[in-house]
């Protein structure tokens, strides 16, 4: 089990959707409560061209309970009040009102669930749910460092299950449990286990195949879309500081054909993870891949959620549409995490994956860090994906930060850009800040 578990750590190389909250879990059997609520004031674009800032005053209560390692349940919602209307004075809307774009589908009302575990983190059977900031399946091949709620106006929850069975591992996702969007899956098989009792084979042969597909059927719709890949990890070196892996996948299109162009892909590469201290663990991926037509590995990333709308710039084809032409590429991913050491020490997590295709010269770029500093009392968050920088770029960033003051009172600070899709599939770009004050306990 504990090799597995390097295995997906090394593959998948994504920060963990969690809090850097330094405090100390509840012990086995003990059963945590935790609330909090944060107020502040929020700028925000009216999403449309041509319109103007809107000011919102945010309210945001939240409720947890913790129950050892095998539970973790937190409920809230930033309810945005609208306040100032910069739109002409007849189309102004005051009132005090909910911003209805957050509430206006099912799907919205998945944001209600901030965090939901069952089951030990590296157990058996484990399901999550909530937000993904930054989820991968298996090594994501297919689903790679995605965000299911970067687009502004939808908030959907989002569902994962890992089960063990035998010498088979199965992972089910899906991007919004309320309504017909992305859902993946990975059958993992441990060729050691299945062959032989000898230890020394075990968590080091790997097959794996991943199927996912798109029904682009909420926050705004776009083109189906759906891809599949079959991949093969060997464990080179194992030992308890260093781990190396060398693995290669091939996938293709599942749902359309290019008739000059192949949908298809090959890619080869290694993985290297080592501990060189207690409390730092690096992990390092680098791969060769040879794919074309409307088929790219990591089709479902970080930015598909503004990529299905326009796979890049604001106004482009849209990535189930998109052409890459037949060439190579190069992917590179590395990730550092630093665990505190002693109660004021640095925690931080943080990773960065680009990937340059030759053919078009197009560099695509993803950049994650959470920090919790030493003190205990800052915290800092920084996100940007990057896309096209060599052709038509499109940014998206977002960072936040927060100082504790007095042991149950904070402040919170946020800004970053937005992209809010239209009816007709463009991308309206805008900027929002935001600022705080937040009071939270736990008994």
């Amino acid at each position: 089990m504990i090799g597995a578990s390097v295995l997906v750590l090394a593959s998948t190389l994504h920060m963990a959707p969690r809090s850097l909250d330094t405090t100390a879990s509840a012990e086995p059997g003990e059963i945590h409560f935790q609330a909090a609520l944060e107020v502040g004031a929020q700028a925000l674009p009216s999403g449309v061209p041509g319109g103007l800032m809107d000011g919102f005053g945010v309210v945001s209560p939240r409720l947890g309970v913790q129950g050892g390692d095998e539970f973790e349940f937190e409920l809230g919602a930033d309810l945005r009040l609208r306040f100032f209307d910069l739109a002409p004075l007849a189309e102004r809307d005051f009132g005090g009102r909910l911003r209805r774009e957050d509430w206006d589908e099912t799907s919205d009302f998945g944001q209600v669930l901030h965090n939901l575990r069952i089951g030990q983190e590296d157990g058996r059977l484990t399901l999550r749910g909530g937000r993904f900031t930054s989820y991968s399946l298996g090594a994501g091949w297919l689903v790679n460092r995605y965000d299911n709620r970067l687009s502004p106006d939808y908030h959907p929850a989002g569902g994962n299950l890992t089960a063990y069975v035998g010498p088979a591992r199965l992972e089910l996702f899906a991007s919004d449990v309320l309504a017909l969007r992305l859902f993946a899956a990975e059958a993992r098989l441990d060729i050691g286990r299945l062959t032989t009792d000898s230890e020394q084979h075990f968590d080091r042969y790997y097959l794996t195949v991943n199927a996912a597909h798109d029904f682009g059927e909420a926050g705004g719709t776009t083109s189906a879309m759906s891809a599949a890949n079959l991949g093969v990890h060997v464990g080179v070196v194992k030992g308890e500081r260093l781990q190396a892996w060398a693995q290669g996948a091939v996938g293709a299109r599942a749902d359309t054909l290019a008739e000059s162009i192949p949908d298809y892909g090959v890619a080869l590469g290694v993985v290297v993870a080592g501990q060189p201290e207690e409390t730092l663990a690096v992990t390092g991926r680098l791969e060769g891949r040879r794919q074309g037509g409307t088929f790219r590995f990591g089709l479902f990333g970080a930015g598909h959620e503004l990529a299905r709308f326009s796979g890049a710039g604001l106004s482009e084809t849209p990535i189930a549409e998109e052409l890459l032409p037949a060439g190579f590429s190069g992917y590179g991913e590395v990730s550092v995490a630093v665990s505190p050491d002693g109660p004021e020490g640095l925690v931080m997590e943080a990773s960065a994956s680009g990937e340059y295709f030759v053919a078009t010269g197009r560099l695509d770029a993803d950049v994650a860090l959470q920090a919790g500093f030493p003190g205990g009392k800052a915290r800092a968050e920084l996100r940007a994906i990057l896309t096209g920088l060599m052709g038509d770029p499109r940014y998206q960033v977002r960072a936040g930060m927060s100082y504790r003051f007095l042991p149950a009172l904070y402040v919170l600070a946020h800004g970053g850009t937005v992209h809010f899709p239209q009816a007709d599939g463009r991308l309206h770009h805008g900027f929002t800040a935001g600022l705080g004050i937040g009071v939270d306990f736990q008994r």
